[in-house]
């Protein structure tokens, strides 16, 4: 145990050491990188003191490897691996040098150490055990440079116990080596000697090997030791402020018993751990090795479950102070509450001269639910005392609220809401005197209905039942718009029953009309497109009876009065209105129906119609002209359009309607009016130009004998109605004319 008594000694110095640096400010600036790392200590934000920077120093001193220590306030932006990697990057670390980078406010360290340290078994795993062990247990208190030391030191014992296995090693290696030389140099030695050197090197190995297989594990000891160390610390430094002791019974029966819970852990806990390590020791000594790692892991469990029972400590205290705190804040609200509620109703009752008794033993309430919380406080039931306040607090806010909305329910009775009555009562007269009812009973039980309820209000009132008053004021109001509602209703009716009344005629002589028109078009239908079925002969066959019930309803309406009709042939008149609608509606889709059985045949008569208006246009254009005579082949033309023309025509009136036929002789008429169109065009282009170029070029004549040739030549072409020929001749005099006498072309 001697490991253990050095640890405590360095451990009480550490926390001494650990106050001065919960004292030391810690700046939330992000610390810039070092200018290097030449000193041992390297504080960038001075967060550590002298004392603490001088006790790192003295103690790597002494140590064979090279510890540096860069403390900083805060690595933000960056994380502290980050701002780590950003220094490995920055800086060359020797083999032997470890550094330890420290951020204060996140109370954490990253290491960076030099492959010496992992040759000789620090390797990451062996660093996050020391990093749990040794310096998150301090970090947690905020001690960060005793967890410092502390992983230094842990790390310096580790080097040594794998340089003292190395040692031995090396021991045997050499004696091993020593052994094979003499028997080099030996040549005849007995048989036995060299079995008892075998035995012996073996037994020797064997030995080494157990030895450092106990120290292992007894350093694990020494470890967990430590680690009861630093609980029966944390435990020590438990404290309660000594307030409580001047608290009331309860409340300090409460506190007790978290402190004999501590000592509990002090006593007991603390001290089985401690004789459990003996055991451990003891077995480890007799080179019980499973058996003594089974008794450090009970050790574990039992300061894992010291340390959790600490924490629930903690926790009890905790809600117990927050809990007596709140009891404190809320007395003082809810005693506020009810001072200001009571002024309140002594105002109200002498404003308003009433009892308002209910009220008042809603104040009286207040006085037994802190009856109810003075007995939760003596049991020490301290949360069911809190949830009692908050009741009571929330139940003075209530009434508070309730009291508040007083005199708007005064004025509301008083004033409001017999306006609103007798305004209804007016409206519903009015209803009565224009005739939209047959009496005045038809609102008088609704509106005595209503009084009945608004006389109810004053009482509720004086006994002060002022929320109950006021959902009765609501009630009312619904009640009064349920009435207001039927009014709306019977005038919408009554416009509508008067719109009907007008409207009805004209759709009788609309639908008289259908029926009319759709007894020859449907006939045509069925007789030319074979067609007897489809919206339009679904809504013929409907407008019989639709006519039937409009001229009823006419009737029954002539028959009386106006006030008569709207009572006793209101919804039949309605009925009829609403049949006729849907029939309107069906009679477009007919109509868009019909249209489209018909669009074939319509289009062919439109297309019919503007191939005879063609054809009649070219014989008038060739009789503008006064030909002496017309081409054969335009009359050809003419007459073959005819013709075809007549064929469509015939076409389109045989029954039944033959569409395919109709489009197909369609066609053959329309190439033949256009092929005619065309030629006609050619023909009168050509006549235009042979008699203007005959006239202009007609002066040559008579000095030139060629000219004169082409144009006589033109010109009985011509009177053959040989058009296009006569062109052409016309057109080489008049080529000669420009040639030889610079004839202009216009």
């Amino acid at each position: 145990m001697s490991y253990a008594i050095q640890r405590m000694f360095r451990f009480f110095i550490a926390l001494v050491a650990s106050v001065a640096i919960l004292a030391g400010p810690c700046y939330a600036q992000a610390a810039p990188m070092p200018a290097s790392l030449d000193k041992p200590v390297i504080d960038i934000n001075n967060v550590m003191k002298s004392e603490e920077e001088k006790k790192f120093i003295n103690l790597t001193s002494g140590m064979k490897q090279t510890y540096k220590l860069v403390v900083i306030a805060d690595a933000k932006p960056l994380t502290l691996q980050q701002y780590a990697q950003k220094l490995l990057e920055t800086f060359t670390i020797e083999d032997k040098t470890m550094v330890m980078v420290l951020s204060a406010s996140e109370r954490n360290m990253v290491i960076l150490s030099g492959k010496y340290f992992k040759e000789n078994g620090i390797n990451q795993e062996v660093l996050q055990h020391k990093m749990e062990h040794y310096f998150e247990p301090y970090a947690k208190q905020g001690t960060l440079m005793t967890g410092v030391i502390s992983f230094v030191e842990a790390v310096d014992e580790e080097l040594k116990a794998f340089a003292q296995k190395q040692g031995s090693g090396e021991q045997v290696k050499m004696a091993g080596i020593s052994a094979s030389a003499a028997t080099k140099d030996v040549t005849s030695w007995p048989v036995w000697l060299l079995g008892g050197l075998i035995l012996l090197a073996v037994a020797s190995v064997g030995a080494a090997m157990a030895y450092t297989k106990r120290g292992r594990i007894l350093k694990e000891v020494d470890e967990v030791d430590e680690w009861r160390g630093k609980v029966a610390d944390q435990l020590n430094s438990f404290e309660i402020d000594s307030s409580w002791k001047k608290e009331p019974g309860r409340i300090k029966e409460k506190y007790l018993a978290i402190l004999t819970s501590l000592d509990d852990l002090k006593k007991d806990a603390i001290a089985d751990v401690e004789l459990i390590l003996v055991d451990a020791e003891e077995n480890l000594m007799k080179f019980r090795f499973k058996r003594g790692q089974e008794i450090i892991q009970e050790a574990k469990d039992k300061l894992f479950r010291i340390e959790e029972e600490y924490r629930n400590l903690h926790i009890r205290l905790g809600k117990l102070q927050e809990t007596l705190q709140d009891i404190v804040a809320l007395k003082e609200e809810t005693k506020q509450l009810q001072q200001k509620n009571e002024r309140r109703l002594d105002e109200l009752r002498i404003q308003y001269s009433v009892s308002f008794h209910v009220l008042k033993e809603e104040m009286n309430q207040f006085d037994r639910e802190m009856q109810a919380v003075k007995q939760a406080e003596e049991k020490g039931d301290f949360e069911d005392a809190r949830a009692c306040l908050q009741q009571a607090a929330e139940s003075q806010r209530a009434l508070m609220d309730v009291m508040q909305k007083v005199p708007l329910i005064r004025q509301t009775i008083v004033k409001d809401l017999d306006q609103e009555i007798r305004q209804l009562d007016e409206d519903a007269k009015e209803m009565v005197a224009g005739g939209y009812t047959s009496g005045e009973e038809f609102f008088n039980a609704r509106i005595v209905k209503i009084r009945g309820k608004y006389e109810k209000l004053p009482i509720l009132f004086e006994e002060g039942k002022i929320t109950e008053a006021e959902e009765l004021i609501i009630k009312i109001r619904e009640d009064i718009e349920s009435v207001y509602q039927t009014m709306e209703e019977i005038v919408t009716n009554r416009h509508q029953y008067r719109q009907y009344v007008v409207e009805l005629p004209y759709y009788l002589k609309v639908l008289k009309q259908d029926e009319e028109y759709l007894a020859g078009e449907l006939h045509d239908l069925s007789q030319r497109y074979l067609v007897e079925d489809g919206e339009a002969f679904h809504y013929y066959q409907q407008i019989p009876a639709v006519i039937a019930d409009i001229e009823n309803a006419l009737e029954q309406i002539s028959a009386s009065t106006e006030k008569d009709n709207y009572e006793r042939h209101g919804e039949t008149l309605t009925q009829v209105a609403e049949r006729v609608n849907q029939m309107m509606e069906r009679r477009e889709l007919v109509m868009k129906e019909l249209k489209v059985f018909r669009q074939g045949e319509v289009e062919a008569h439109e297309e019919l119609q503007d191939m005879r208006a063609s054809v009649t246009r070219v014989e008038q254009q060739l009789k503008r002209l006064h030909l002496s005579k017309v081409p054969y082949s335009v009359t050809s033309n003419i007459q073959i359009c005819r013709q075809a023309i007549d064929t469509v025509e015939e076409a389109l009136g045989e029954v039944p309607l033959k569409m395919q036929k109709v489009d197909h002789v369609l066609k053959e008429a329309k190439e033949h009016v256009s092929e005619l169109l065309e030629q006609a065009a050619e023909m009168i282009r050509d006549i235009r130009l042979a008699e203007d170029k005959i006239q202009r070029t007609n002066r040559f004549r008579r000095y030139d004998k060629e000219i004169a040739r082409l144009l006589q030549t033109a010109e009985d072409v011509f009177r053959e109605a040989e058009y296009g020929e006569a062109h052409e001749l016309a057109d080489q005099a008049f080529r000669l004319a420009q040639e030889r006498y610079g004839l202009d072309v216009e």
